[in-house]
């Protein structure tokens, strides 16, 4: 079942690469909307000349510690824009997320007003469901608070400091898979919501839930796959971008074309990653409702009916 809902999502991936197109550029806009103030003060602080050895070369924390200080403005203005910039982004992935499930769930190819359609129509129940997910997002949260509680239960308030290091491993482990663990529920909450076109995101959240717990080993390794396709991706991404670390136009460019399409293939990633789930959750909900018909004495089934 994992292996058909992962063809499915890859072919659902290349059948509606338009829409790959469409979630890399609003991330492009997004992104250099948050640039624009920090490249106008770099350009201003060294000049022109300088700003290609900067950008190609690695990060000189002299340098960003003298430019801000000689920019005391400049940190605040970033924090509020990144904020600002952050929940912009993510309202407008949600709104596209509508979209993208419309087409998943219908199987159907691309169409802008389709697209679109689906995605203004589900907009308004995707904020209702997020507003409900608050609940468990906080549940989760107060898990990670067990491995620190535990620490001073078991070994007290100064424990041993490999005790510390082995403790705060096992916080980011599991801080990794309450977030994956969330991600679950959302998602396949908004699936029911496409699929069911369910208006009650109390109830929608709740068949989120239940449905990731019924069939947690299957939606957790489809998930897994994804996310460690993706840090397979940016073991690749990182000794090539690290690779061109020298002044020149040229590198300038190849360095924008790598960080353009590894931006382009984990959107590619997330919306395979849409596709796919929406086809495990239509198999399992087929297979769920699906009950064997009694048969008589002879084997013939509804015979007598």
């Amino acid at each position: 079942m994992l292996r058909t809902s992962l063809k499915t999502g890859l072919e659902q991936l290349h059948a509606n690469w338009r829409m790959v197109l469409v979630y890399y550029l609003s991330s492009l806009v997004f992104g250099l909307i948050l640039t624009l103030p920090l490249w106008t003060s770099l350009r201003q602080f060294v000049g022109a000349s300088e700003m290609g050895a900067l950008l190609a070369g690695r990060l000189d924390w002299d340098f960003v510690i003298e430019f801000l200080h000689n920019n005391p403005g400049l940190l605040p203005t970033l924090q509020r824009l990144l904020a600002l910039m952050f929940l912009l982004h993510t309202l407008w992935t949600l709104f596209l997320s509508g979209g993208a499930l419309a087409i998943f769930g219908a199987g159907r190819k691309y169409e802008p007003a389709a697209f679109w359609g689906g995605a203004a129509k589900y907009f308004g129940r995707f904020l209702r469901l997020a507003a409900w997910s608050l609940l468990p997002a906080l549940a989760l949260l107060l898990l990670l608070f067990l491995p620190g509680l535990f620490k001073r239960v078991i070994f007290g308030s100064d424990p041993y400091e490999h005790i510390n290091y082995w403790m705060g491993w096992v916080t980011v482990g599991l801080s990794y898979v309450c977030l994956l663990c969330f991600k679950l529920v959302f998602d396949y909450a908004r699936i029911h919501v496409v699929m069911a076109e369910d208006r009650q995101m109390r109830f929608a959240l709740a068949e989120g839930l239940r449905f990731v717990l019924r069939n947690f080993a299957r939606a957790f390794a489809l998930a897994l796959l994804f996310f460690c396709a993706g840090l397979l991706v940016l073991v690749i991404y990182n000794p090539l971008a690290d690779s061109l670390a020298a002044p020149g136009t040229l590198v300038l460019l190849l360095l924008f074309v790598l960080q353009q399409a590894y931006l382009f293939w984990r959107k590619a990633l997330g919306l395979a990653l849409y596709a796919s789930q929406v086809q495990l959750y239509r198999e399992l909900q087929r297979a769920a409702h699906e009950e064997p018909q009694p048969a008589n004495e002879l084997g013939w089934e509804g015979a007598w009916a």
